[in-house]
């Protein structure tokens, strides 16, 4: 009968090991829903939590934003995000505090430069204003990597063809004397390793 309880007594003790190891804390998340639809998040957790979340967040705009307030486990999440109309991106999200994720509406570039975005066209369409870039400047307006803004849709990229880069290309069509190329890009925010919310 002792061995019995003693087996019983470190069984309840290794779990309870086992569940201290996990990580508990739970932290809240802010989604903030501007985009004009509605954005479905799955997230998935490490084998460590074993957590998963569906969160649901009705569409709203950017006069009258739809605010959902989550609490969920830190951890690294494996994460899929449907949005604008249909539009699905995969990546992680790295849990490990209070975090607000703004959508924004859909088809709506973020004004900022960079070597990508650098036409006019981009330009006025951010700002409104013809604007003369004098370096190479890197600036999106993603928030900071606790209040994030997420932007993803896709473009159509399309010009005269180097044909160095013929491999970038989607396809190509003849009009009048000229071949032309066209590209199917994705526009997202945020980019780049700072971020919690990553693509």
């Amino acid at each position: 009968m002792k061995k019995v309880s003693l087996l019983v007594l470190l069984a309840i003790l290794a779990s309870t090991l086992l569940m201290a190891a996990i990580p508990t804390s739970m932290y809240r998340l802010y989604i903030i829903n501007k985009s004009g639809y509605d954005v479905y998040m799955k997230l998935e957790g490490s084998a460590a939590t074993e957590a998963f979340y569906y969160l649901t967040i009705p569409a709203g705009d950017r006069d009258e934003p739809t605010i959902k307030v989550f609490t969920i486990m830190s951890d690294l999440y494996k994460r899929t995000t449907w949005q604008c109309n249909g539009a699905v991106s995969s990546g992680t999200l790295y849990v490990s505090g209070q975090m607000r994720l703004t959508f924004t509406p859909c088809g709506e570039m973020k004004c900022g430069f960079s070597p990508d975005w650098r036409d006019q066209t981009w330009i006025d369409r951010c700002t409104g204003d013809e604007i003369v870039l004098t370096d190479w400047i890197r600036k999106r307006h993603a928030g900071e990597p606790t209040m994030e803004k997420v932007t993803y849709f896709r473009i159509l990229q399309k010009g005269v063809p180097a044909w160095v880069a013929a491999h970038l290309y989607t396809g190509f069509w003849n009009y009048g004397c000229g071949t032309w190329y066209y590209r199917l890009r994705s526009y997202r925010l945020p980019y780049g390793c700072a971020w919690r919310y990553q693509y």
